[in-house]
């Protein structure tokens, strides 16, 4: 999260690992400054409709022809319309000389273009108006901007601005990430990447826990990194409690079938020492270890086995280092 405008910071009310919901206040920047910009923004704005002749008027609508100014010079222009007219007049019946006529003729002309001056000063102001209208409005914005809110619920994991520190626009203040619903990233091998869509469920473990985590596939990498030969996949975990913590590297299964069978063993009848996992099959009365691979861990205590054994497999229950192949057994 970083700043709009520049500031010196005179409160922080985050550190590391507080909880924000949107909207709350991170900090807040000395704010004098944008209060006398915002002041001054609005006195221009009443100084342009004061001369437009619309203060206490609720809107900036104006009729041009109602301004004072206006209005003036079009009295003016209607008194030499008339003069001129009378002079016309006049001048046929030689009461008065043709000079005098044209005199009243430029006259009237002078205040033609001083009323269209007139009309075309009220344009200026109005848009005028507008621009004072947008300056006090970016003047507003930049006093809300000067306390830093977050955009979105989340934790604090990081604060980058301490109190008495000036900063200048687009500094970052603090880090903040999402906690829930949070985002998975996988890489599914390329041979496996054509069977994977949109909504297909996921399962996720952290390394070292027993609990899984289910959501799914929201979106996908529309190519295959070239390096890896990977398709990454990416996907919304629900973490409601905040048990998962962002930046965690997780296994993640997907599933693309739900109907689709396979074989599992219990996972106290797997050994595994060194990395290789073996059972022990019990097969005319004597045992025999099979080196197998193992899968998903499921939710009923058993493992996917996907290879090394069969449907129908007689298998001991509870395996232990200690038993060897060749070993005679009794099935009770």
């Amino acid at each position: 999260v970083t700043t709009k405008v520049p500031g010196r910071v005179i409160k922080m009310n985050v550190d590391l690992g507080s909880i924000v919901k949107a909207g709350d206040i991170i900090a807040e920047l000395e704010k004098s400054d944008y209060e006398f910009r915002a002041q001054q923004a609005a006195a221009l704005v009443e100084q342009t409709r004061a001369r437009l002749g619309i203060q206490g008027q609720p809107t900036d609508d104006v009729v041009p022809e109602r301004v004072s100014g206006v209005r003036e010079a079009d009295a003016a222009l209607k008194e030499a319309r008339f003069i001129l007219e009378t002079t016309r007049k006049l001048a046929d019946d030689g009461v008065v000389s043709r000079i005098d006529f044209e005199k009243a003729n430029v006259r009237t002309q002078g205040i033609e273009a001083r009323y269209s001056a007139a009309l075309s000063d009220v344009m200026q102001t109005r848009a005028q108006l507008s621009e004072r209208r947008a300056q006090h409005a970016l003047a507003k914005q930049q006093l809300e901007d000067a306390t830093i809110r977050a955009p979105f619920a989340g934790a604090i994991t990081r604060r980058q601005a301490s109190i008495g520190e000036f900063l200048p626009s687009n500094a970052p203040v603090i880090t903040l990430v999402k906690q829930n619903p949070l985002r998975v990233r996988l890489s599914v091998p390329e041979r496996q990447a054509l069977r994977v869509r949109n909504g297909h469920p996921i399962e996720i473990r952290l390394e070292g826990a027993a609990d899984r985590f289910h959501g799914r596939v929201i979106r996908m990498s529309p190519a295959i990194e070239a390096q890896s030969r990977s398709l990454t996949v990416e996907g919304e975990i629900p973490n409601p409690t905040g048990v998962l913590r962002p930046g965690s590297f997780v296994e993640g299964h997907i599933t693309v079938n739900a109907g689709a069978t396979g074989v599992a063993a219990p996972a106290a009848a797997i050994v595994s020492f060194a990395g290789i996992d073996r059972v022990f099959v019990v097969k005319n009365g004597a045992l025999e270890d099979r080196l197998v691979k193992t899968g998903r861990h499921l939710s009923d205590g058993q493992i996917e086995i996907t290879d090394g054994l069969k449907e129908g497999d007689q298998l001991v229950a509870k395996a232990t280092d200690r038993m060897a192949k060749g070993q005679r057994v009794k099935v009770r």
